[in-house]
Formats: structure tokens, sequence, C-alpha cells
């Protein structure tokens, strides 16, 4: 009988060690999913970064160089404020851009469900990168009416990454905000935005459209007056 006692005691002992090996398991996977106030943080600081930088001052950058070049309005430290609004933008963006992918480093579940997002941050960040590369590879502006067919290529191919830059920059931002805590205010904040965006997008276009009507009505004016002249 003192046999099969040991026996016994010794199989209950190694079930309780299993037991306890596999609450220990399930307690750190636990922990390692688990979303503590500084991961919060850091995820907070990524979305506004990539809201500020890369949401506002970018798009902000593309509407003063439309608008204000030269038409409708000539504004002559255009250039200057198109630069800096752009550079800026990308710094901040590329920063949120990089604590996100920091955020995500600790929890694979999270990288897995971030996984569009970042594929839409990478995309981002290269054409934007492209782009802040482009202003030192454009060529030089040549004499009134002497403008070369590479700067008129440079400046179609900038233009265009331009407006598919915002576009992918909204998709992002919106499939980003979808994973995050308080979803629906970071979707109002940044729809608000859009909106400010979009007012100002419209009047200036508006503007543009009855400068072209009436300046285009004087050229007319002016040839028929010349015309009809003896």
């Amino acid at each position: 009988m003192e046999p099969k006692m040991q026996l016994v005691a010794h199989y209950d002992s190694s079930v309780d060690q299993r037991v306890e090996d596999t609450d220990v398991t399930t307690n750190l996977r636990s922990w390692h999913g688990r979303s503590t106030p500084h991961h919060r943080h850091l995820k907070s600081a990524h979305r506004i970064l990539i809201i500020v930088g890369w949401g506002t001052l970018l798009p902000v950058g593309v509407v003063i160089a439309r608008y204000f070049q030269k038409y409708p309005m000539q504004w002559n430290e255009w250039y200057s404020f198109h630069i800096m609004f752009q550079s800026t933008g990308y710094v901040l963006g590329t920063i949120g851009w990089l604590i996100g992918i920091l955020a995500g480093i600790t929890s694979p579940k999270q990288l897995h469900a971030d996984k569009p997002d970042r594929i839409l941050g990478i995309i981002i960040f290269t054409f934007t990168t492209i782009q802040m590369l482009a202003f030192t590879w454009q060529p030089k502006k040549l004499e009134q009416g002497e403008e070369h067919y590479y700067r008129k290529g440079w400046v179609i191919c900038h233009h265009f990454l331009g407006y598919v830059l915002i576009a992918l920059i909204i998709a992002e931002i919106f499939q980003g905000i979808k994973d995050q805590r308080h979803a629906t205010n970071w979707k109002w904040i940044y729809v608000g935005i859009l909106g400010v965006l979009g007012l100002i997008v419209i009047s200036l276009e508006i503007l543009r459209w009855v400068r072209s009507k009436i300046f285009g009505e004087a050229i007319r004016l002016n040839s028929n007056m010349y015309t009809s002249s003896p």
C-alpha cells in the first residue's frame, strides 16, 4: 500500500505544477495584450500628430500653392509659406507614424488589426518623402514664355502626386480612427477640420471662377474695341 500512496502523491504534484504553469502562461498573455495607459498615450499622440501634420498642414500647403500663386490671389510670399506648411506637416506626420509603429510593436494582435493602416502609412511616408525631395529636384524656371518641358513634366507629376496623397491621407486617418478609443469623437474632430478646409477651398474656387469670367470678359471687350475701330 505504501508504494501506491507515493505514486498518487507524485501524480497529484505534477498535475498541480501543470495547472500552475498554465495559469502563469495565461496571465502573461493577458498582461501582454492589455492596453496600458502608456500605450494608450502613445496611440493618442500618434493619431494627433498624424491628423495635425499629414491631415491638416499638408492640405493647407496645397491650398496655398493652388490659390495664392497667381490666381485668384497673387501673394509674393506664397512659396515660402507653402514650403513651411509642407515641411512642418511632413515632420509632424512622420513622427506620429513612427510613434504608431513603436506603439504597435508590443501587441501582435494590434499589429494584425492595424495592417491596412500600416500599409497606407508606409505608402504615404514614401510619397511625402518623394514630394519633399522634389523641391530640390525641380528644374529651374526659365524666362517668361520659355518654360522647359522638363519643368512642365515635373509640375504635372508634383501636382498629381500631391492630390493623390491628400486622398490617401484622408483614407488612412479614418482607417486608423476606427481602432481608437472614443473613435466617434476622433471622427467628428477630423470631419470638422475637413469641413473647414472644404469651405475654404470651395470659396476660393468660386472666386477663381468669377475672376476668370470677369477677366475673360474684359479681354473680349478689349479685343472687340480694337477690331471695331477704323
